[in-house]
């Protein structure tokens, strides 16, 4: 015969055991992950406006161009649905320059330079339960060179601010995955410091495309 009560201690004993274990079983599943991505870079806002660019009282802006933009990311578990991310991106973004009718009534002109922005952001990374969907937010730096900016002081073209976006996982095969972001980096930009433009309000957004590798895993 055993003894009941005994039996019952075990069974406490066990199911603690199981508690420690589990949290460490799934800590270990946790990897770091290498994305590298492509993307589409989008100015949402104008990045000057005013009035006699080329002619005296005629109105005009400055924006930067839609563009091809790729980068790198790194994200680094620190719980099954938080995760610590860093990320650089390469817009290859020059800066067009338009004047209302430049050549007469309804016939606008200007003109284009090559350029780039570049894209640094630390973030955290939250995932809801049961869910592929994830959410992000955190600070940001941008930084615009090229022949656009030749002449103008590094400081005045970059620029600190914040990041946010969401994503989704998907996966392919059970090996291979793809991870579909979008992010708005959101910040205060003056064009063209002492030319009497005022700092103007930015939304750069870049849509992406990445294959997360996972360092440390099967």
């Amino acid at each position: 015969m055993f003894n009941a009560p005994s039996v019952r201690l075990r069974l406490v004993l066990a199911a603690m055991a199981g508690c420690l274990v589990l949290p460490s079983v799934a800590t270990a599943q946790l990897r770091t992950e290498i994305t590298p991505f492509v993307a589409s870079y989008y100015g949402l806002t104008h990045i000057a406006t005013g009035t006699g660019l080329f002619n005296a009282g005629v109105p005009f802006s400055i924006d930067q161009k839609n563009a091809a933009a790729f980068g790198l990311r790194i994200t680094i578990p620190v719980g099954a649905r938080l995760a610590l991310e860093g990320e650089f991106s390469y817009a290859t973004s020059g800066v067009s320059a338009t004047e209302d009718t430049l050549f007469g009534p309804g016939l606008d002109g200007g003109l284009s330079q090559s350029g780039n922005i570049i894209f640094g952001s630390v973030r955290a990374v939250f995932t809801p339960r049961r869910s592929n969907l994830f959410l992000l937010a955190g600070p940001a730096v941008v930084k615009r060179g090229g022949d656009s900016w030749k002449g103008i002081d590094s400081g005045d073209i970059t620029d600190f601010g914040g990041v946010v976006g969401f994503g989704v996982r998907a996966n392919v095969t059970p090996k291979f995955r793809i991870n579909f972001t979008a992010e708005a980096y959101l910040y205060s930009f003056d064009a063209f410091p002492g030319v009497g433009t005022d700092p103007k309000f930015q939304a750069d957004f870049l849509v992406g495309l990445g294959i997360p590798i996972s360092l440390g895993g099967r």
